[in-house]
C-alpha cells in the first residue's frame, strides 16, 4: 500500500511562524540591548544616589556629631537607609570614642534577615561578614566645621537590590517589547496575508484544476501591484508556453504515432545494461500474440522468439553500432509466429544515451514485418532464375514494342542472340503465314484484355518457319497504362507432329484406316446440319458381318484382321465420294449416305454393299466368305433425332436383320422403337425401385385340406410404386423377363424369403417357402454360387425349407443345362416344383428328366373344374401323372369350399388360393395361422 501523503503546511502559517520568530528575535535583541543600557544606567544611578546620600549625610551629620547628638544622626542614618533602600549605612564617630586615639564609636543601620532595618552591631561577626560581601560600598569622611575629620560614614549596596531593580526594569522592558512584538507580528501577518498569501492562494486555486498533463485549466488572476502582478503574469506566460509546448509535443507524438501506425511497425525501448525492454502492441502482434500474453517482457523475449541462426548476425550488428562502426543498428531476422511458422522482421535502432564510461544505456528502435517483402524478393530471384533458365522463350518489350530483354531459350529457339534482338521489333520473327488482320485482332485483344494467347507461325533466323504457342501479357503501372509487354512462347513443332499422329489415332481406326466412332459422330453431326440447311435427307447404315467370328476361330485373328482390311477397301469403293464409311470396332461398320433424293434412292447402294460383303475373298491363300446384316435408318431435314439416336436406330434395325435371317437389310421401324424405349424406361424404373427398397414380399399359405395344417407359403413379390401404389408381378415382371435385372431381383427375392423364414423360425413357426425363379435367372452362371452363399448366411435353416418354382418354359431352350443346374441345387438340399403345370407342353420328358418334387396345377383348371368336364379330366390326368412319378401335387386357384371338397375327393390334399387366403404381408401370417388355418380342415 502507498503511504498516505501528509498535507503540506499552509504558507500563511509558515510565514506567520517565520515572522513571529524573526520579530521575537529582533525584540529580544533590542530588549536585551536596552536592558543592558538600563542596567548600566541603574547601577550608575544607584551609585550616584549612594554618593549623593553619602555627601548629604556627611554634611548633615557633621554638626550633629560635633554636637554629640548621637540619636539624631543615628535616626538620620536609619531614615536615609530606608529611603534609599541601602543595604547598610555605618557611621564611625571618633569623638565619641574612649580617647581620640582609641577605638571609634561605630553605629548605623543594616537590613536584617526579616527585611527590616536593625541597628548595626560592629561586634556582630555575621553583620561584618555580610558587609564584606556587599556588591558596592562607598565611604566619606565627616569634616568638622574646623575642617578636621571627626568621623567616617559608609554606604553599602547589595547585588540583590540592584537585581530587584534590574528585574523590575527587565519585566517592564519585556512587557513593552511583547506588546510591541505582537502588534508588529499581527501587522506583518496581515500585510503578508493580504499582499502576498491571498494572491498566492488565488493563484493556487486557479491552478488547482489541471488537465491530464498537469497544466492548469484556468489562468492566474491579475493583480494591481508589481511583484505579485509580475508573478501572476509570469505564471500565466509559463502556463501558455507549457500548453503550447505540450501541444507541440502532442502533435509531434501524434505525427510519430501516425507514422508508426501508417507504417504498421512495432517499436521497442531497450535499457541495455539492465535488460529491461518495452514493446508496443504491434511488436507482439507481428508474431501472433498480444502484449499482455508476452508479459513480463525483457531482452530475453527477443532472444526466445528469434531464429537461432539469426541471433549471431543480430549480435554482430549491435556490436558494430556500439563500437561506432555503424551509425545505426539494422538486422533482418526470423521470428517464430504463434502458429509455428517463421516471420521475417527488419529490426532497426539507435543508442540515444550513453554512460560516463561510453557504454550504451538506452536504445530505441522499430520492428517491421517484412515477410511479404522477403517473399517478393525470393520470388524476384526465382523469377529471374526462371526467366534465364526457362525452357520457354521469353522476351520483354517496352511500351513501343521494342525488345529490351530476351532469355537464353529465346536465342536457342529463334537463333537470334540477345545483341541481335535488343532494340528490334518482334516483327523480325514474322513468318508471313498470318495476315495483317490477324495481328490487328491480336493487338486489339491485348489492349482490351491485357493479354493474348494462341498459336502462331514464326520464322527463325535461318529462315525456317515453325509453330509456337505464344502468350503476351501487358504490364501496367498504377494508373493502368501499359509500360511493358512480356511474351512467353514455346516451340510446338514436335507437339504439332504428335497432334497429327494423335489426330490419326483419335479419329481413325488403326487397323483399317477408316474413321472411328469419334470421327463418325462428328461427320454425322455435320451431315445432319448439311441436311437441315439443304433440305436433303440422309441414310445411316449399320453393318455387322455375319460369320466373322467363325473366321477368327477357324483361321485366327491375323486372317480376320486382313479380312477386315480388304473388305473395308472394297466397301469404300462401292460408296460415293461424299459418303463416309467408319469402323466402330470388331466387325461393325457404319456408313453415312448424305444428299439422297428419297428413301428409294439409297436401295441400290445398300444392295451393292450386301453384294460386296458376301463375295468370297482370298486371304493369305485362304478362301474366306462372310456376309453382312445391315440396319438402315433415315433422317429427314429438321427431324428431332440426333446423331446418337440415329446410330441406335440403325443398330436396332441391324439386329432385326439378323433375326430375319442375316445377309439382308432391315429399315428401322419407329413404332417398334417406341415400344423398346418404353420397355427401357420400365426397366430403369424397376432398377430404381430395387435400389430404393420399393419391393416387398407377400406370402400365400399352402394348406393341407384334410388336416388344416399349413405346409408352406409361396413368396409373391409386390412393388410399392411411389405413384401407382402396390403393383402385382404381372404389372412389371414381363418387362425384365429376359433382362439381367431379373437376376438381381431374383437374388433379392431369395435373400428376403430366407430372412423372413429365419424370423418365423425364431418365433416357433417352421415351414417351407416357395420362391418363383425366372428362366434367365435359373440359367445364369452365378445362380448356384449365389444360392449357396445365401443359404450359408442362415445356418439355422435347413436347405429343404426353400423350394424353387420354375415354369415349364424355363426348360424349353436348354433342357440339359436346366436339369444340371437343378441337380446341383438338389445336391445342396434345395427342392424344386414345376409351376403352372398343364398350361405348356406338359411333356412327360419334363417329369422324367427334371428333378422336381412337386407339381403345381394351374389355377385355370382348378377354378373351372366344377363346371367344365374338360378341366376336370385334365386335373384327373395330372393327378395320375403325379402319382405315377411319385410327386406331390398342389392345386392353385381354390376359391371356395366346394373346390376344396372336390379336390379331396380326387385325392389332392394340398392347395392354395383366394378361398383359403390371399397373399399377405409377412407380419400378418402368424396371426392368420393362429386364427384361421384350422377351419379349412376337411
Amino acid at each position: 500500500m502507498h503511504e498516505k501523503r501528509r498535507k503540506p503546511l499552509s504558507l500563511l502559517a509558515l510565514l506567520s511562524l517565520l515572522i513571529a520568530i524573526m520579530v521575537t528575535i529582533v525584540f529580544i535583541v533590542l530588549t536585551m540591548s536596552h536592558f543592558q543600557v538600563q542596567s548600566e544606567h541603574i547601577t550608575r544611578h544607584m551609585k550616584e544616589d549612594a554618593r549623593r546620600s553619602l555627601e548629604r549625610l556627611s554634611n548633615n551629620i557633621a554638626p550633629l556629631m560635633e554636637a554629640y547628638a548621637v540619636d539624631d544622626y543615628e535616626k538620620m542614618v536609619a531614615t536615609e537607609a530606608k529611603l534609599q533602600a541601602f543595604y547598610a549605612i555605618t557611621l564611625e564617630d571618633k569623638r565619641k570614642g574612649a580617647s581620640p586615639d582609641g577605638p571609634t564609636f561605630t553605629s548605623g543601620s543594616i537590613l536584617g534577615a526579616e527585611g527590616t532595618y536593625i541597628d548595626f552591631d560592629p561586634q556582630n561577626e555575621a553583620q561584618q561578614g555580610r558587609l564584606q560581601n556587599a556588591y558596592y560600598s562607598v565611604e566619606a569622611p565627616i569634616i568638622s566645621s574646623q575642617g578636621k575629620p571627626i568621623g567616617k560614614i559608609s554606604v553599602y549596596m547589595t547585588g540583590e537590590a540592584i537585581s530587584q531593580e534590574l528585574q523590575r526594569v527587565l519585566i517592564e522592558n519585556i512587557s513593552a517589547s511583547l506588546v510591541l512584538a505582537l502588534t508588529l507580528i499581527g501587522i506583518l501577518i496581515y500585510a503578508v496575508q493580504h499582499l502576498f498569501v491571498r494572491p498566492l492562494y488565488k493563484i493556487s486555486n486557479a491552478f488547482a484544476q489541471c488537465d491530464d498533463d498537469g497544466i492548469p485549466l484556468l489562468p492566474a488572476p491579475e493583480f494591481g501591484y508589481g511583484e505579485v502582478a509580475t508573478l501572476s503574469h509570469t505564471l500565466n506566460t509559463m502556463r501558455d508556453v507549457t500548453r503550447k509546448a505540450r501541444d507541440a509535443v502532442q502533435f509531434e507524438r501524434d505525427c510519430l504515432q501516425n507514422v508508426i501506425d501508417g507504417t504498421n511497425v512495432g517499436t521497442w525501448e531497450w535499457h541495455v545494461q539492465t535488460g529491461k525492454t518495452v514493446f508496443n502492441e504491434r511488436w507482439a502482434e507481428i508474431i501472433g500474440y498480444t502484449l499482455e500474453e508476452l508479459e513480463p517482457v525483457s531482452i530475453d523475449t527477443w532472444l526466445k522468439f528469434t531464429h537461432p541462426d539469426d541471433l549471431e548476425r543480430s549480435g554482430d550488428a549491435l556490436q558494430r553500432h556500439f563500437s561506432g562502426e555503424e551509425p545505426y543498428y539494422e538486422c533482418e531476422a526470423r521470428m517464430r509466429h504463434r502458429d509455428g511458422h517463421w516471420v521475417w522482421v527488419l529490426d532497426r535502432g539507435k543508442v540515444f544515451t550513453w554512460d560516463a564510461d561510453g557504454k550504451p544505456q538506452t536504445m530505441f528502435g522499430t520492428h517491421q514485418d517484412i515477410t511479404e517483402r522477403r517473399q517478393a524478393e525470393e520470388q524476384l530471384v526465382l523469377s529471374a532464375s526462371v526467366f534465364q533458365h526457362a525452357r520457354e522463350g521469353i522476351f520483354i518489350t517496352d511500351a513501343k514494342g521494342l525488345i529490351i530483354d530476351v532469355n537464353q531459350a529465346f536465342s536457342r529457339i529463334t537463333g537470334y542472340s540477345k545483341s541481335d534482338s535488343v532494340g528490334q521489333n518482334p516483327r523480325i520473327l514474322k513468318s508471313g503465314r498470318q495476315d495483317e488482320a490477324f495481328y490487328q485482332a491480336m493487338w486489339q485483344e491485348l489492349i482490351r484484355k491485357g493479354y493474348w494467347s494462341g498459336e502462331i507461325w514464326n520464322r527463325r533466323k535461318n529462315g525456317e518457319i515453325y509453330p509456337e504457342f505464344l502468350t503476351i501479357s501487358a504490364v501496367s503501372d498504377a494508373e493502368g497504362r501499359h509500360q511493358n509487354y512480356v511474351a512467353l512462347f514455346a516451340d510446338i513443332s514436335t507437339l504439332k507432329a504428335h497432334e497429327q499422329k494423335l489426330e490419326q489415332i483419335a479419329h481413325y481406326d488403326v487397323l483399317t484406316g477408316l474413321p472411328n466412332r469419334l470421327l463418325l459422330a462428328d461427320r454425322l453431326r455435320q451431315a445432319i446440319a448439311h441436311s437441315n440447311r439443304h433440305h436433303h435427307p440422309l441414310a445411316l447404315l449399320f453393318l455387322d458381318l455375319d460369320g466373322f467370328k467363325e473366321v477368327n476361330d477357324r483361321l485366327g485373328h491375323d486372317i480376320g484382321d486382313l479380312l477386315l482390311i480388304e473388305l473395308s477397301k472394297q466397301l469404300k469403293r462401292t460408296l460415293r465420294e461424299e459418303d463416309t464409311l467408319a469402323r466402330l470396332g470388331g466387325d461393325e461398320f457404319v456408313a453415312i449416305l448424305p444428299d439422297i433424293a428419297d428413301m428409294k434412292d439409297c436401295r441400290p447402294g445398300i444392295e451393292r454393299i450386301l453384294e460386296t460383303s458376301s463375295k468370297q475373298l482370298l486371304i493369305e491363300g485362304h478362301p474366306v466368305q462372310v456376309s453382312a446384316s445391315i440396319g438402315v435408318t433415315f433422317y429427314a431435314p429438321n427431324d428431332e433425332s440426333d446423331a446418337d439416336q440415329l446410330i441406335r436406330q440403325a443398330d436396332q434395325a441391324m439386329y432385326q436383320a439378323k433375326l430375319n435371317g442375316k445377309n439382308r437389310y432391315h429399315i428401322f421401324d419407329a413404332k417398334q422403337d417406341r415400344s423398346l424405349r418404353h420397355r427401357y424406361e420400365e426397366i430403369e424404373q424397376i432398377r430404381h425401385g430395387l435400389a430404393h427398397n420399393e419391393f416387398e414380399l407377400h406370402y400365400q399359405p399352402q394348406l393341407n385340406l384334410r388336416t388344416g395344417q399349413i405346409v408352406g407359403v409361396e413368396a409373391l413379390i409386390r412393388w410399392n410404386h411411389p405413384t401407382l401404389g402396390l403393383l402385382s408381378p404381372g404389372r412389371f415382371l414381363p418387362a425384365i423377363e429376359t433382362h439381367e435385372l431379373m437376376v438381381l431381383l431374383g437374388d433379392w427375392t431369395i435373400e428376403q424369403a430366407l430372412t423372413q423364414l429365419s424370423r418365423w423360425q425364431a418365433q416357433g413357426l417352421s415351414m417351407v417357402v416357395s420362391v418363383n425363379i425366372a428362366a434367365v435367372h435359373l440359367q445364369h452362371s452365378t445362380f448356384v454360387p449365389h444360392l449357396q452363399e445365401a443359404l450359408a448366411r442362415y445356418p439355422e435353416l435347413k436347405p429343404d425349407q426353400l423350394e424353387l418354382e420354375i415354369l415349364e418354359t424355363s426348360a424349353l431352350d436348354n433342357m440339359t443345362q436346366v436339369s444340371k443346374i437343378m441337380r446341383e441345387c438338389q445336391a445342396i438340399g434345395v427342392m424344386f416344383s414345376l409351376d403352372d403345370f398343364g398350361t405348356g407342353y406338359s411333356s412327360l420328358s419334363y417329369l422324367k428328366h427334371l428333378p422336381v418334387r412337386t407339381l403345381k396345377i394351374d389355377q385355370t383348371f382348378v377354378r373351372d373344374m366344377l363346371e367344365d368336364p374338360d378341366d376336370l379330366a385334365i386335373l384327373k390326368g395330372v393327378l395320375g401323372l403325379a402319382e405315377a412319378f411319385n410327386l406331390e401335387v398342389i392345386a392353385e386357384g381354390v376359391e371356395s369350399q366346394a373346390h376344396g371338397e372336390k379336390l379331396l375327393s380326387l385325392g389332392c390334399e394340398l392347395a392354395q388360393g383366394y378361398g383359403i387366403a390371399r397373399p399377405m404381408p409377412a407380419d400378418a401370417l402368424p396371426q392368420w395361422i393362429r386364427s384361421s388355418a384350422h377351419q379349412y380342415a376337411g
